[in-house]
């Protein structure tokens, strides 16, 4: 996750996933990267998926290829993906401020 800690409400912030196969045997092209964008609205706070080629982790060695929006909007990863954020958003303490 990238913000500016106590600016969250006026600038947001990026949640960047790397999703795929870990573990012995694996490797990069085994693995995609995913981007969400997080704001908080007038009717309380928002998750949205972005494009992850136009972000730094787009670049990352650990990762095959990055995935764009609309590879994920209406698809079966789109609902795993919100809840591993949901997830995060929810039980790590790091993250109070959101």
């Amino acid at each position: 996750m990238h913000w500016t800690v106590g600016h969250v409400a006026d600038h947001g912030a990026h949640i960047d996933l790397i999703l795929g196969h870990w573990g012995g045997g694996s490797s990069a092209e085994d693995r995609f990267a995913v981007s969400l964008e997080y704001r908080i609205l007038d009717n309380g706070p928002a998750l949205m998926v972005i494009d992850s080629e136009k972000r730094d982790i787009a670049k990352s060695s650990l990762i095959g290829r990055p995935l764009n929006r609309a590879d994920i909007v209406g698809g079966p990863l789109a609902e795993q993906i919100f809840a591993i954020c949901d997830s995060a958003l929810l039980q790590d303490l790091r993250l109070a401020e959101f």
